[in-house]
């Protein structure tokens, strides 16, 4: 999830980003238990054992209850972490565990947006070295960066600029090579009730800031919703 998939993304559109890819975080998605994954209902996966032996140093962000939470965070690096992310289905913010897995999953709204139509694309590595990762589909990706960005405050409105940079940066590509695909979305998360609908107009705001004539066009995919 997050900028890591954004760049990911480049590989799968064939496109090469200048801008608004810059982060430290790396961010792991679990469906939770309101969407189905291709994956075994008896999958025992262990990311913490994983962590560790890596040998990279580490270490669990304490929540105020004095257990770990859902996010590392590397010593010497503190701007680099790993957050474990899963769908949000109640009001309560607490970190919360999914069987079979040895990690604490933080809850985080809109995500199970980003996890409908999930596709894939491979990364590289400098040795040339190949992986298969699971990423959300590029309309979906950049739509829920909209729905975000009314999410974002305090310390984290600092990510309001990159969320929308990218979000431009997927749209304007969407827009001129599937513009079918980017309306479906865009229709889907205005239709979805209150919250959803108010969260999106308030990143299209954000958006018509950044390019006035692109949120223009992504207005006119879906003036229904926006009424």
């Amino acid at each position: 999830m997050g900028t890591h998939a954004f760049l990911a993304l480049a590989n799968q559109l064939g496109l090469r980003w200048v801008g608004g890819e810059q982060t430290s975080d790396i961010d792991l998605a679990h469906a939770g238990r309101n969407i189905s994954i291709a994956l075994p209902a008896t999958v025992a996966a262990q990311p913490r054992t994983a962590l560790t032996s890596m040998e990279e140093g580490f270490l669990p962000m304490m929540q105020y209850r004095g257990t770990a939470g859902a996010s590392y965070r590397h010593p010497t690096e503190p701007d680099f972490q790993i957050d474990f992310l899963t769908t949000k289905v109640s009001d309560d913010d607490a970190p919360i565990t999914i069987e079979h897995l040895d990690v604490a999953l933080q809850p985080l709204r809109f995500m199970e947006f980003s996890l409908q139509d999930v596709q894939q694309a491979t990364l590289f590595d400098p040795t040339g070295r190949c992986v298969v990762v699971n990423l959300p589909a590029p309309q979906r990706y950049a739509v829920h960066k909209l729905l975000i960005t009314g999410e974002r405050n305090g310390a984290f409105k600092t990510k309001v600029a990159k969320d929308v940079l990218q979000a431009a940066s997927l749209i304007e590509f969407l827009l001129a090579t599937d513009p079918e695909a980017l309306q479906e979305a865009w229709s889907d998360a205005l239709t979805r009730g209150p919250g959803w609908k108010k969260r999106a107009l308030e990143g299209l705001r954000a958006l018509r800031l950044h390019d006035a004539a692109l949120a223009q066009q992504l207005q006119e995919l879906c003036p229904v919703g926006l009424e």
